[in-house]
């Protein structure tokens, strides 16, 4: 089975971890696995450890001839049978690609972005030419499932995302202290470049509520210079020399891997990336109903709450802030859930059999 896949691979790295490491696992199973995409280096250097196959190549438009007449090549030459597109402005072109080619085209669907009313949506994911659309949770599922018609719905399949935990084992624990933060203090994280939907500056009020004995500080990690919000709020914070805004921080696991207590307060959440990787490193999760995201967790391993609820926020961050047990445990299970439920080898196992099924 030949198996072309496109994306990006130039981003940090922990970000695209799941995706090629489902390629690797893939090869490993006897997939001919083909890439085109752009690489970092680390990236590209693991793909050729794994001996697999990589073209540089991405396109410079949303509509990119050159792109397009490549790719064709290289599904005729490497006798392609499937091409699984990773990527949105990757597929715009791979559509075009494989217009009139005998290959199954399959894309990846992270989030709840697309729309039966969108005409642009008609160019990528909803496009006719595709054959299946591989959801990354139910919530995803169900909602592209609303947006296709009639026969189209079976297009929707759901494969949930996988992690490993041993990834992330040789990743040293952030030093807190060098933050001027005492050993013996709560350490709450949460990281997220802003968007709306991430939800942002409900974790900024939730310390506007916290109600505690215990010494409890904020991280927030990521690029917030979409609002000009963020520094009045935390400017406005009783406890605001204790909120910790980092930016962007290419350690992030780093500081997951130290904080007691994980924090996701989105509006809107396809899955949970920065979750699953807490979860990872046996961090307990607090996080809003927001969708996907609280199907990684249970009652054992983590607190939801309502969306846009600084106060519910704050209360479920001072239960555990205030509960060294609770924390533990749901750290523990949180890890176990992770393995469990959510492990890569389940991903690799059920992409292959889709893979099969197509034939």
């Amino acid at each position: 089975m030949n198996v072309l896949s496109t994306g990006d691979y130039q981003v940090n790295t922990s970000k695209s971890r799941a995706q090629f490491e489902l390629l690797i696992g893939l090869k490993k199973r006897g997939v001919n696995i083909i890439i085109l995409a752009r690489f970092s280096k680390e990236v590209l250097h693991k793909f050729k450890d794994a001996e697999i196959s990589c073209i540089e190549g991405f396109p410079k438009s949303k509509i990119d001839l050159n792109y397009i007449k490549d790719l064709k090549k290289h599904i005729v030459d490497y006798k392609i049978d499937i091409v699984h597109a990773f990527h949105g402005k990757a597929l715009r072109n791979t559509v075009f690609a494989v217009k009139n080619l005998p290959v199954k085209l399959v894309t990846y669907m992270g989030s709840s972005s697309i729309h039966w009313h969108d005409p642009s949506a008609y160019f990528t994911y909803l496009s006719p030419r595709i054959d299946t659309i591989i959801c990354n949770s139910d919530y995803v599922y169900k909602h592209v499932k609303k947006q296709l018609f009639l026969t189209n719905k079976k297009k929707a399949i759901r494969i949930f995302k996988g992690y490993n935990p041993e990834w992330f084992t040789a990743i040293a624990p952030f030093d807190f202290t060098s933050l001027g933060i005492y050993k013996n203090a709560i350490v709450v994280c949460l990281a997220a470049d802003y968007l709306k939907v991430k939800g942002v500056e409900y974790y900024i009020k939730s310390t506007y509520h916290i109600h505690s004995k215990q010494d409890i500080h904020f991280i927030l990690l990521g690029d917030m210079r979409g609002n000009k919000n963020v520094p009045k709020l935390i400017e406005n914070s009783p406890l605001k020399n204790k909120i910790h805004a980092l930016g962007s921080r290419k350690d992030a696991l780093a500081f997951f891997k130290s904080a007691d207590i994980y924090v996701q307060t989105s509006i809107r959440e396809g899955f949970g990336r920065a979750i699953s990787e807490a979860m990872c490193v046996a961090t307990p999760i607090v996080m809003t109903d927001a969708g996907g995201c609280t199907e990684l967790i249970d009652k054992k391993s983590g607190i939801i709450v309502p969306v846009k609820k600084p106060k519910a926020i704050a209360a479920a961050i001072v239960t555990l802030a205030e509960d060294k047990e609770l924390r533990e445990s749901m750290g523990k299970h949180a890890f176990k859930r992770i393995n469990k439920t959510f492990h890569i080898d389940k991903t690799i196992d059920e992409t292959l059999e889709f893979y099969k099924s197509l034939f």
